[in-house]
């Protein structure tokens, strides 16, 4: 994207502009302009995220200081800044920091009541789209209910607004899309991840039915190494889904004061908490009926909602008396110790911070709250802040963001090792970098490959187009065989790295017909296990004899 306008604005993926990323460009863009600001790294690529979580948590403070008091801002904003799979995605290059923010923008828009606060408020909520694509409008109807439930306006001007708020939020999510996919397709890139090159295809599909809508075709029969080799969380699709100890760990380790907070606050604030349980709830359902893609970074749109329920839970616990704070305490400490027993074991040592809670709930219940909230309330925090500093110390995957203090602590967490750690794509050899630059000759390309993982490495670290055939995973051909073939005519491609995954296989076995294997003495300098070792074949003309 640095290195032209028509690749900024399309959101190209590689420096020949021949696929996008299977993403809006709007956090993209952001990136783009620190990293013109600062020049391209690693610091300038994740500093956007770690401010859209800093100004996330401010931003929710805000939101809650008005309505709720100081008290309950400060903590909501406390408990935001320790969710763990906050800290996670906030550490990383994933976009999902960007989106809790627009959202949280959107809600504070919608909360102040006026008609032209929902159009403003559809508009961030407009960006969030952009972010994320149909991720974003999950959030949509409570953003409306607090809207609506904050409105002095009377029915007719509130359909009104509603409509303008609809036009808006229509124009702004759909404006990029449109304007992608109306101009001539060899003028832009093709849409990655789509069948069909088209970006309103993208929405729909990949990052809308692939993802939220259960797939019911018949599944091959399990077996013992499947979980393992999975690249997206597979806990089982229903209405605890959520309830899954790993998936709570990311986000839901104050949910009973959460749902309390709901409870005892509906009366006095009716709008704001229709707002925040609405959002908890609506990303609760969808998070539990998908049954496609699911990732456990997904689970960070929960913090906000959570975070809020849970001080505003605390505070009219506190307010009611020793009895009723112990019981929250109480409550929270046996979801604690569940969500412990079920990711350490019921044997760890860890679980003791929730029973010395649930000890000091039973203890101060007819006594003194501050007793309760002094002792119970501190061993509460201590297993959120241990799982919000696993990200840390133990990041695992950069690429699929999470917390997990099994895996800081060396333990099995259960989700296989491609989510447990980063894996180095076997295309980031200095060696292999090194041979293509000096064996190029007038090639257009660096080099092809089969899918994008094998292609950035070799575009990050030299700046020249890589010909990525079968898109991100390999599973979606940017180009036709012929079209391919053509290039390669024109000497426009030489070398071609293959991975062992078979995929696209038409273009893996064109190129293995054609093409001569070449000697991995002379380009390879990583250690590499055979199932993933890669292949590279030269596809310049084989000499004749005479």
């Amino acid at each position: 994207m640095l290195q032209g306008a028509g690749l900024l604005f399309y959101n190209a993926f590689d420096p020949a502009g021949l696929v996008s990323l299977d993403k809006p460009p709007l956090a993209f863009w952001i990136q783009t302009v620190f990293a013109a600001a600062l020049g391209y790294g690693t610091w300038a690529i994740h500093l956007p995220q770690a401010l859209a979580g800093t100004a996330s948590v401010a931003v929710l403070y805000f939101l809650l200081r008005k309505p709720f008091g100081r008290s309950v801002a400060l903590i909501a904003a406390f408990l935001m800044a320790l969710s763990p799979i906050a800290v996670a995605v906030d550490r990383s290059n994933n976009t999902d920091a960007w989106l809790v923010l627009f959202l949280l923008i959107a809600a504070g828009l919608a909360l102040r009541g006026r008609g032209l606060s929902l159009v403003f408020a559809m508009v961030a909520l407009g960006f969030a789209f952009n972010v994320k694509m149909l991720a974003a409008l999950v959030c949509g109807p409570a953003l409306l209910a607090g809207w609506w439930l904050s409105s002095p306006l009377d029915w007719p001007r509130r359909l009104g607004w509603m409509v303008a708020g609809g036009f808006a939020l229509a124009v702004v999510s759909l404006s990029w899309a449109v304007i992608f996919d109306l101009t001539p397709e060899r003028l832009r890139p093709q849409a990655g991840s789509s069948k069909s090159g088209s970006m309103l295809e993208l929405i729909v599909g990949h990052n809308g039915i692939e993802r939220f809508v259960r797939d019911r075709r018949p599944q091959a029969p399990a077996t013992t190494q499947a979980p393992h080799a999975l690249a997206y969380d597979a806990a089982p699709v229903g209405p605890l889904r959520l309830a899954t100890p790993m998936l709570a760990g990311q986000f839901a380790w104050a949910l009973p004061f959460a749902v309390l907070g709901t409870i005892l606050a509906w009366r006095r604030r009716r709008a704001a908490v229709a707002l925040w349980a609405g959002w908890a709830l609506t990303y609760g359902i969808v998070y539990s009926a998908a049954g496609g893609i699911f990732h456990i970074y997904y689970l960070v749109t929960l913090a906000p909602p959570l975070a809020a329920l849970a001080a505003i839970g605390g505070v009219e616990l506190w307010r009611r008396g020793a009895v009723p704070l112990a019981l929250g305490v109480a409550a929270t400490a046996l979801w604690q110790a569940y969500v412990t027993g079920g990711t350490l074991g019921w044997t760890a040592t860890w679980t003791g911070f929730p029973a010395v809670a649930l000890f000091a709930a039973a203890a101060a219940a007819w006594r003194d709250r501050r007793l309760t909230a002094l002792i119970g309330v501190v061993a509460l925090l201590l297993l959120p802040t241990a799982w919000a500093l696993s990200p840390i110390f133990s990041p695992g995957n950069l690429i699929l963001p999470s917390a997990s203090l099994p895996r800081w602590l060396g333990m099995d967490d259960g989700r296989g090792p491609i989510l447990s750690r980063t894996h180095r794509s076997q295309g980031d050899d200095p060696k292999l970098l090194a041979f293509l630059e000096a064996q190029r000759g007038t090639a257009k390309f660096l080099a092809a490959t089969s899918n994008a993982l094998l292609a950035s490495p070799l575009i990050i670290r030299s700046g020249e187009p890589v010909l990525a055939f079968g898109g991100y995973l390999g599973n979606d051909s940017i180009m036709s065989l012929d079209a391919f073939a053509e290039r390669v005519k024109r000497g426009e491609v030489r070398y071609v790295l293959l991975s062992p995954r078979r995929r696209p296989a038409a273009f893996d076995a064109w190129v293995r017909a054609r093409g001569r294997p070449v000697d991995p003495a002379l380009w390879r300098s990583l250690p590499t296990e055979p199932r993933r070792a890669i292949s590279l074949y030269d596809l310049a003309p084989r000499p004749t004899n005479r």
